[in-house]
This record gives structure tokens, C-alpha cells and sequence, in this order.
């Protein structure tokens, strides 16, 4: 009589074959999640640059005695990641400041530098207990664009 030889895994293979599959998915799951993170911070970054553009598209509007007047550019203010949300979840809420200097002209300008003003919109907010800032910054002349509107 002959006898057949049973085939199969020893119990260490099965071991080492169970711990690679694990640490797969692990990495794998991992991955997933820094994904998901990734795209949250990007989603967040971007709605911060549409809140600073906004400001300073709004800020071309003005005329020159508007820049120095702060019933008309608040100084701070508050935005959220979704001012439309209908459930009251607004998301991350983006802290605000509109600053109007007269920059130091460096090299020094052949025009007049009382007549150059600098805006600096700058946002920070906190997500996944990180605190984030970004800063936007524009010059803005007397007799420039905005003079141009509003004389025609």
C-alpha cells in the first residue's frame, strides 16, 4: 500500500503569511486616512486664498479717502469654510485682519509716497489642532485704478 503524502502550510507560514497580509492593510488603511487628510488641508488652503482674494477684490472698489476708513475695511473680521451651509455646520472658521500702511519705499519711489498705500489681508485659522496663516499683500496708488473708476 502506498501512502500519499498530505500537502499543506506549517503553522509558522501560515503565522509569517498572516502578519505580512496585516501589516498591509495597515499601511494600507494608513495611507487612506493621510490621503483623506491631505485633501482636507488643500480644501482648506484654497477657501483661505478665495477669502483673502475676495478682500482685495473688494478693496479695488474703494476710492482713496474709502482705505483709511474702518466702517468701510474692518479691520478683523470672521469667514467660514461654508458661510452657505443650510444644517448651521459652518466648518473651520478662518480669523481675519485688513491692515492699510504707507510702505517704506525701498528704493525710494520717483512719485510721491504718501501717495502709495499698502494692504495686507492676513487669515489664520486651526485644523487638527495645528494653527495655520497665510498673508496676501497688495500696493495700491492715489491716482491709480481707483481713481480711474470712480472719475468715469
Amino acid at each position: 500500500m502506498r501512502r500519499h503524502r498530505q500537502s499543506g502550510f506549517t503553522l509558522a507560514e501560515v503565522m509569517i503569511g498572516s502578519a505580512i497580509v496585516g501589516i498591509f492593510f495597515l499601511s494600507f488603511f494608513s495611507m487612506v486616512g493621510t490621503g483623506f487628510n491631505m485633501v482636507k488641508s488643500s480644501r482648506e488652503n484654497l477657501r483661505a486664498t478665495q477669502i483673502m482674494l475676495n478682500r482685495m477684490e473688494g478693496v479695488r472698489l474703494f476710492n482713496w479717502d474709502q482705505l483709511s476708513d474702518a466702517s468701510k475695511l474692518p479691520p478683523t473680521f470672521v469667514e467660514s469654510y461654508d458661510p452657505s451651509s443650510t444644517n448651521g455646520n459652518f466648518g473651520t472658521a478662518y480669523t481675519g485682519t485688513m491692515t492699510v500702511t504707507t510702505p517704506a519705499m525701498n528704493p525710494t519711489a520717483t512719485y510721491s509716497a504718501s501717495g502709495v498705500k499698502q494692504v495686507t489681508v492676513s487669515l489664520s485659522w486651526n485644523s487638527g489642532g495645528i494653527n495655520h496663516t497665510r498673508t496676501m499683500s497688495t500696493y495700491i496708488s492715489q491716482y491709480g485704478a481707483q481713481n480711474y473708476v470712480f472719475a468715469n
